[in-house]
């Protein structure tokens, strides 16, 4: 095992990991709900684990579990990159901070939309067409910050931004592709809300840094 300071790097090949979530068929799609990326490995989820933050991406990519309809579940991330490089930005973030993370400290993942599918034009044709989707619970939450990194304008996507208008933070924040500079605010429609992959993190990572200070101090 190696450590970043705060986060273990686990490469065991033990049921502890830090990816977890709930997936349920509805329909004929198979949807991905509660995801959380937890900051170090877990073998089980705890009522009494931490939520220290929320990300809102698109829709849930290649991440599989095992079991689908069995309650929350360990997922191999299998190409999907967000949330291993979140996790790792996050991690950064808290060594950059010199604050310890909470102990089963994890970050809550939203989505615009909850049906799993690497290709988004099909997701979304599958999505429209499947009369029992529905939106993750974990919407109705209070998050101590939110990461938004759903991409550029999408006349596609745009219809299911309007829910981050009711999620509910004191901190919300993404990186504004166009300008590159951090916004403190929800990004627009037509706002471009980088995705973490490839973005410069040596803007997101002092953001972030300052906030985990702040709300350390609550």
């Amino acid at each position: 095992m190696k450590r970043l300071m705060n986060c273990w790097i686990w490469k065991s090949k033990q049921q502890m990991t830090q990816f977890w979530a709930e997936f349920k068929k509805l329909g004929n799609n198979i949807f991905r709900f509660d995801t959380r990326i937890y900051l170090d490995p877990i073998d089980e989820i705890k009522d009494s684990d931490n939520c220290i933050g929320a990300i809102v991406g698109r829709n849930p990519g290649s991440a599989k579990a095992g079991i689908i309809g069995k309650g929350m579940q360990p997922i191999a991330p299998d190409g999907d990159k967000l949330l291993p490089i979140v996790r790792n930005i996050v991690c950064q973030a808290f060594d950059m901070a010199e604050i310890k993370i909470p102990q089963r400290g994890y970050i809550q993942v939203l989505n615009l939309f909850y049906l799993c599918g690497p290709d988004l034009k099909e997701a979304i044709s599958d999505l429209e067409q499947n009369e029992y989707a529905r939106n993750c619970l974990t919407e109705q939450k209070e998050f101590p910050w939110i990461w938004y990194v759903w991409g550029g304008e999408s006349k596609s996507l745009n219809p299911y931004k309007a829910r981050s208008l009711k999620l509910k933070s004191n901190q919300h924040f993404y990186l504004n592709q166009r300008i590159g500079k951090v916004m403190s605010e929800i990004p627009t429609n037509s706002s471009f809300a980088k995705h973490a992959q490839g973005l410069k993190r040596d803007l997101v990572i002092p953001y972030l840094s300052d906030i985990l200070k702040r709300t350390a101090t609550l």
